[in-house]
């Protein structure tokens, strides 16, 4: 369902939103709505690698790692990986 609303852009965006939107065929109004859903998603992505991030800081943090047990760890982890090759990626603990 689609609600008109009026948002104000300075004419100097407008002018550069008008040149590729008649370049792709579409109009101002129909680029803007989708540069608009593509900054929503990027943000909404950021926010949840940033969530993810501090989950996994938390896990490790209360598992004692330290970023300088990074490069040990990655050893290890590829050490393994050598040795169970076909279990690599399957989710399986060991």
């Amino acid at each position: 369902m689609q609600t008109d609303t009026n948002i104000a852009l300075a004419e100097e965006v407008l002018d550069r939103v008008r040149v590729p939107a008649q370049a792709e065929g579409k109009t101002a109004d129909e680029l803007v709505e989708e540069a608009a859903l593509k900054l929503v998603a990027a943000r909404e992505m950021v926010t949840e690698l940033r969530s993810f991030v501090a989950r996994n800081r938390a896990r490790n943090q209360a598992a004692g790692l330290k970023e300088s047990d990074v490069p040990r760890l990655i050893a290890e982890s590829r050490a393994e990986r050598r040795r169970c090759p076909h279990d690599s990626f399957s989710g399986d603990s060991h």
